[in-house]
């Protein structure tokens, strides 16, 4: 399991022509640009994974690939969805996109700036839902969990697990906490609602899979050169990344 340890789980947002939006911010990134790390993953023998993958490696079912990664987004945006999944089929990349359940197919209310993104319509979700593009839990509302009272945060988790595998009709394993806010609470009722995975964005854990309801991910920017992305995904990169979110834990006690 020792490959799983500084696993990259990159965490991107919109892959859209910023021609197209009102404020081009920190989670629009270009087509090309998406399609040139692409290619690099491709170039370098790099094996994409989703989280029936990781559960299947986990459970011994299956050998952990060469170079695993994962490629996550967040919000499952319809022309994110358009823009990228005929690319990632083409190469045959794995992908996964993170539902926020009682958003499909409206507007979303957190991306004020381009209030007018539509996430992904059922339909869409059933026709794309298989083997390469995979569809987890993002909660129903995309509020802060760790914010909300119990019985709040546990509605929110499981409705949105329920709801989408009613939609896709596979499993659902895991949840991508919204604005990576969770605490303790959270993830033990993340555990209660079935889920076997939870995805952050920042972790004290040393290791990527330290803690499964504590998966650490890297966030991809449009600024990030070739250089910038091939540094973000190196072991060492992964590694500092955990240490220095240990040290950053240790020091505000």
């Amino acid at each position: 399991m020792e490959k799983l340890n500084y696993l990259p789980v990159l965490m991107y947002h919109n892959i859209i022509d910023k021609t197209s939006v009102k404020v081009s911010n920190n989670y629009c990134i270009e087509p090309r640009q998406f399609e040139r790390q692409m290619d690099y993953l491709v170039e370098k023998g790099y094996n994409c994974i989703n989280c029936e993958d990781l559960e299947n490696i986990l459970q011994g079912r299956i050998e952990v690939p060469e170079k695993p990664i994962m490629i996550t987004f967040d919000d499952a945006y319809s022309e994110t969805l358009n823009n990228v999944v005929p690319l990632l089929a083409a190469k045959k990349i794995k992908s996964v996109f993170t539902v926020v359940t009682g958003y499909i197919g409206r507007e979303s209310s957190w991306e004020k700036e381009n209030s007018s993104y539509l996430t992904a319509t059922e339909d869409q979700i059933k026709k794309l839902a298989g083997p390469l593009v995979t569809f987890e839990s993002h909660t129903k509302k995309h509020l802060h969990l760790a914010g909300l009272s119990l019985s709040e945060a546990e509605k929110e988790l499981v409705k949105s697990k329920e709801f989408l595998e009613s939609i896709t009709g596979r499993k659902v394993r895991a949840i991508f906490y919204p604005y990576g806010s969770y605490n303790e609470n959270v993830k033990r009722l993340a555990a209660k609602a079935g889920y076997l995975f939870g995805f952050v964005i920042a972790s004290s854990k040393k290791t990527v899979i330290q803690d499964l309801f504590e998966i650490r991910r890297v966030y991809m920017k449009p600024s990030d050169s070739l250089s910038d992305f091939k540094r973000k995904i190196a072991p060492w990169y992964i590694w500092y990344r955990g240490r220095r979110e240990v040290f950053r834990a240790v020091g505000s006690r």
